[in-house]
């Protein structure tokens, strides 16, 4: 009997690995981070990547770069450590060489991530892309679409992943225009990002309306602008949510005055929004988020007290030093169980 029982476990370990490694509890978390200005130090003359080069007013150097690097890997592992995130969405990497050194030459090589990047059009070349455990989750397929047609901007990265019960989700990695020149004056150029997302999130569910959906990503609006709030429909959680309905999980949040970055203020532009299908069911019948859907990963090691006596993200750089820090931004992250 002894020798059947560890027979059974042996089989199943090789035939699911995915389901073997899947973490504890069938739980794996989703996690998003803008890492401000994730760039190597090689010139490309197709980009404007004057600024994080060795010869910049600030140089960007190769010890700084890997510095860069094995912080994005602390912050990586430290949302988790004993069960890594399964999926961590990117704002601001230049190229696809910046995540394979991520992923294979800091602490997370040997973690089985796999890297997903597509170059969009943003003069500065700086773009969204993606990190996903591949013994966690199975690769279906990714593409890129521009988010926007009358100016040049990151694209939207989408990848489609499945779980182990074969729950597939369709995530959207999304970096919109920011509000260099005036957040007023920038807002029609957000309002575009949102109408390009919605269409393809509509067309998605019209062929499919049990799609489910999870958007990521760093919006440069808050929940309750109109970019988010009325164009793209990203609602407050309700008690009973539709599931074809797009749901903001940093809402709740954001009406508590919590924030991702600091300017002036706190200011929470990097946020999850799913379709109501992941949420308002119990564990065991499918992919589901449980309350309180959404978190900011904010370890007083990543941040640093400023002139106002306040604590605010550590960043990389400024425009006149280099501080050495983590990123403007806080990651954040949701937890799906299965």
């Amino acid at each position: 009997m002894k020798f059947n029982i560890l027979f059974i476990i042996f089989f199943y370990a090789i035939i699911s690995p995915v389901a073997a490694q899947k973490g504890q509890g069938g739980q794996f978390k989703f996690a998003f981070y803008n890492t401000e200005n994730s760039f190597d130090t090689i010139n490309d003359p197709t980009i404007n990547d004057e600024d994080f080069l060795p010869t910049s007013k600030i140089p960007w150097t190769s010890e700084r770069y890997w510095h860069k690097l094995n912080n994005i890997a602390r912050v990586v592992t430290a949302i988790d450590s004993t069960n890594l995130p399964a999926v961590v969405g990117f704002a601001e990497v230049e190229n696809i060489s910046v995540l394979n050194d991520l992923t294979t030459k800091t602490k997370l090589k040997d973690k089985g991530y796999q890297c997903i990047l597509e170059e969009g059009n943003d003069p500065r070349g700086i773009d969204v892309g993606m990190i996903f455990r591949k013994n966690v989750l199975k690769y279906i397929g990714h593409s890129a679409f521009p988010s926007a047609q009358s100016f040049k901007t990151r694209s939207i990265l989408y990848v489609r992943l499945a779980d182990a019960k074969k729950d597939t989700f369709h995530i959207f990695v999304n970096h919109w225009k920011s509000r260099t020149g005036g957040a007023s004056e920038t807002e029609p150029q957000r309002l575009e990002n949102a109408r390009t997302l919605k269409h393809h999130t509509d067309s998605l569910l019209a062929s499919n309306p049990r799609a489910k959906i999870i958007i990521m990503g760093d919006f440069n609006d808050e929940p309750d602008n109109k970019s988010l709030n009325d164009v793209l429909g990203a609602q407050k959680t309700d008690k009973k949510p539709t599931s074809t309905g797009l749901y903001n999980l940093m809402y709740e949040r954001f009406l508590k005055g919590e924030g991702t970055l600091y300017y002036k203020d706190w200011d929470l532009f990097d946020q999850f929004v799913v379709t109501g299908n992941l949420l308002g069911k119990k564990p065991g019948k499918g992919a589901v988020i449980m309350q309180p859907y959404a978190y900011i990963f904010k370890p007083d090691w990543l941040l640093y007290k400023n002139k106002t006596g306040e604590m605010v993200p550590n960043r990389t750089a400024g425009s006149k030093e280099y501080f050495g820090g983590f990123s403007d931004h806080l990651p954040v992250y949701i937890v799906v169980n299965n």
